[in-house]
C-alpha cells in the first residue's frame, strides 16, 4: 500500500502539473497577437544584393502564433510529466524499499523457514501496480498520434498542407494551388514496402543474426507443446507478419523526420564559426544510434566477448594487475549483463539526442541565411515582400520541425522504458542471476511439472480434515493455501508475459533506432549529393 500511495501522489502532482501548464498555454494563445500583417512598404532591389540576417531572440509569443504549437507543447509537457513518475517510481521500486525492507530481512527469513512450501516454479516475481508504465503508454500513445498526424500532412492536398505550413495567403505563392506532388506519397509507401521486407528478413534472422528472443516470445505466447490445443493461438507466420507490419509502420513514420535530420545534420556541419568540441558534439550526435544497433547483432556480441577472453589470457597483460582488473571486469559485465548494458547505452543515446535538441533548432533557423545565398546568384529584381516571406517560411515551420526531431526520441524512450519494467530487466547490473536464469531455455522444461505441482497441490491443500470445525486454525491454513496457489498462478502467466514482453519489445526497440539512423543516412545522401 505504500508503494501504490506513491504512485498515487506522484500521479496527482503530475496530473496537476499538466492541468496549470495547459491553463497558461490557453492564456498565452488567446493573448498572443496575430503575427501575420505586415504594413511596411513594398521596394526593389537586384537579387544579387548580399544580405546578411541577424540572429534575434525567439520568445515564447513568438513561437505561439505558429501551427502545431499546442501539439508540440503538449507532448513535451506530457511526456516529462511521465518521465518524472516513472523516475520517482524506479528510484522507489530500486533503492529506497529494497533499502527499508532490509532492516526486517532477518524476520522475513524467520518466517520463511517456518513456512515450508515446495514449489518447481523456476522464479518467485511479484506481482506489482506500476502506474508509471500507463504514463509511458498514455505517451507512447500521444506521440505515434503526433507522428500519423505529421505523415497525414503529405498525404492531403496542398492547400491543406499550406494551412500548416503558413497561416496567411501572404506567404504562398501561385504554385501553392496546384496539387501535391506525388513523389512525397510515393516516397512514403516505397519506405512502407522497403522497410516491411526488411523487417521480415530481420525476423527470419532472429537468433542467427540478431539476439531477440521472438521463438521463446512466440513459444510462450502459445505455451509451446503444453497447451491443452493441437492448434495455436496464433502461427509462427502470423505473429512475424504482425510485427513486420507494426515495422513497416513505424518506419513509415520516421521517412521525413528522418529526411528533416540529416538535412539539418549537414547544414549544422557546413557552419564555419563552430568550435571543436561542438563539432564532435554534432558528429557524436548523428552516429551514436549505431552502437546499440550493433549491441543487439551476435556476431558483434560474439566477437567483442570472445576478444575480452582472449585479453584476460594474454601473455602482454603481465605485471600489469589494475589493467587486469578492468578487463576482467568489462568480460564479467558483457557476458552476464549485456541487456543492461544495451539499456544504459539506448538511455544515453535517447537522452543524448534530447540534450542537443536547441542546437538542432538553432541550425534549422540558420538555413534561412543559406536559402538567401542561393537567392542572390539568381538573375533579375525582388521585392522586400518576397525576402520576407522567404525567411518567415523557415520561421514558419518551427514546431513542425521540432516535433519531427523529438517525437522519434519520445518513441524511442517510452520504448525503452516498457522494454525495461516488462522484461523484468534492470538498469544496473545487479541480481541478474535471477533475470538470466529467467530467460534460458532450460526453465521452460520445468513449466509441465510447475503446472502438475499446481493442481496436486489444490487437491492435497483441500484434503483437510474438517471434521473439527471449531479449530480456526484449519480454516486459515486454508486460506493461506489458496492465496498461495493463486499467487503461484499469477506468477506463472507474469512468467511467460515477461518472457513475451522481452521477445515484443527487444524487436520494437531496435527496430525503432534502425529505422529511424537508415533514414537520416537517406536524408544525408540526398541532401548531399543533391546540392552539388
Amino acid at each position: 500500500m505504500g508503494v501504490l500511495g506513491l504512485q498515487l501522489a506522484t500521479t496527482l502532482v503530475a496530473a496537476s502539473v499538466l492541468s496549470k501548464r495547459k491553463r497558461k498555454r490557453n492564456d498565452l494563445l488567446s493573448g498572443s497577437p496575430n503575427g501575420t500583417t505586415c504594413h511596411s512598404d513594398t521596394f526593389y532591389f537586384p537579387r544579387s544584393t548580399t544580405i546578411h540576417l541577424k540572429q534575434s531572440h525567439v520568445s515564447t509569443s513568438d513561437i505561439a502564433i505558429l501551427p502545431l504549437y499546442s501539439s508540440h507543447q503538449w507532448l513535451v509537457d506530457f511526456t516529462v510529466c511521465a518521465s518524472c513518475v516513472y523516475l520517482i517510481n524506479e528510484v522507489a521500486y530500486n533503492c529506497i524499499i529494497p533499502w527499508y525492507e532490509g532492516f526486517d530481512r532477518n524476520q522475513t527469513k524467520l518466517s520463511r523457514a517456518n513456512t515450508k512450501q515446495d514449489s518447481s516454479y523456476p522464479v518467485s516475481l511479484n506481482v506489482r501496480i506500476n502506474l508509471s508504465l500507463v504514463w509511458m503508454t498514455l505517451s507512447l500513445w500521444f506521440t505515434i498520434r503526433t507522428l500519423v498526424s505529421l505523415t497525414a500532412i503529405y498525404f492531403q492536398s496542398k492547400n491543406n498542407a499550406t494551412k500548416i505550413e503558413s497561416r496567411s495567403s501572404k506567404f504562398t505563392t501561385n504554385t501553392a494551388l496546384t496539387n501535391i506532388p506525388s513523389s512525397e506519397c510515393i516516397l512514403i509507401l516505397a519506405a512502407g514496402f522497403f522497410f516491411l521486407v526488411a523487417a521480415t528478413l530481420i525476423l527470419s534472422l532472429d537468433g542467427t543474426l540478431v539476439d531477440f528472443g521472438l521463438q521463446a516470445a512466440y513459444g510462450n505466447l502459445t505455451f509451446g507443446e503444453f497447451s491443452s490445443s493441437k492448434s495455436p493461438i496464433i502461427s509462427w507466420g502470423a505473429f512475424n507478419f504482425i510485427l513486420a507490419v507494426i515495422a513497416c509502420i513505424i518506419g513509415s513514420l520516421f521517412v521525413y523526420p528522418g529526411i528533416k535530420f540529416g538535412k539539418i545534420y549537414l547544414d549544422t556541419v557546413k557552419q564555419c564559426p563552430m568550435s571543436v568540441i561542438k563539432r564532435i558534439i554534432v558528429h557524436l550526435n548523428f552516429i551514436c544510434p549505431i552502437i546499440p544497433i550493433l549491441l543487439w547483432l551476435i556476431p558483434i556480441t560474439d566477437h567483442i566477448s570472445n576478444s575480452l577472453i582472449t585479453l584476460t589470457h594474454s601473455n602482454s597483460l603481465t605485471g600489469k594487475p589494475f589493467l587486469i582488473i578492468i578487463i576482467n571486469f568489462m568480460s564479467n559485465l558483457f557476458m552476464k549483463h549485456l541487456d543492461s548494458i544495451r539499456l544504459i547505452v539506448s538511455l544515453a543515446v535517447v537522452l543524448f539526442r534530447l540534450s542537443t535538441v536547441r542546437w538542432t533548432l538553432q541550425a534549422y533557423l540558420n538555413s534561412a541565411q543559406d536559402k538567401l545565398d542561393k537567392f542572390t546568384h539568381e538573375a533579375g529584381q525582388t521585392s522586400n515582400k518576397e525576402v520576407q516571406r522567404l525567411v518567415a517560411s523557415i520561421f514558419y515551420c518551427l514546431n513542425l520541425v521540432a516535433l519531427q526531431y523529438i517525437s522519434p526520441c519520445f518513441l524511442f524512450l517510452c520504448l525503452l522504458c516498457l522494454y525495461k519494467n516488462l522484461s523484468g530487466l534492470s538498469w544496473l547490473p545487479y541480481d541478474y542471476h535471477q533475470q538470466q536464469y529467467l530467460y534460458s531455455s532450460d526453465t521452460l522444461n520445468v513449466l509441465p511439472s510447475f503446472v502438475s505441482n499446481i493442481q496436486n497441490n489444490f487437491t492435497n491443500y483441500f484434503l483437510i480434515d474438517f471434521i473439527n470445525q471449531n479449530n480456526f486454525t484449519s480454516w486459515s491454513t486454508v486460506f493461506m493455501q489458496a492465496r498461495y496457489i493463486f499467487s503461484q498462478i499469477m506468477d506463472h502467466f507474469l512468467f511467460h508475459g515477461m518472457i513475451i514482453s522481452r521477445g515484443i519489445f527487444g524487436f520494437l526497440v531496435w527496430w525503432t533506432i534502425t529505422s529511424w539512423q537508415l533514414m537520416c543516412f537517406l536524408g544525408l545522401a540526398y541532401h548531399r549529393f543533391a546540392n552539388e
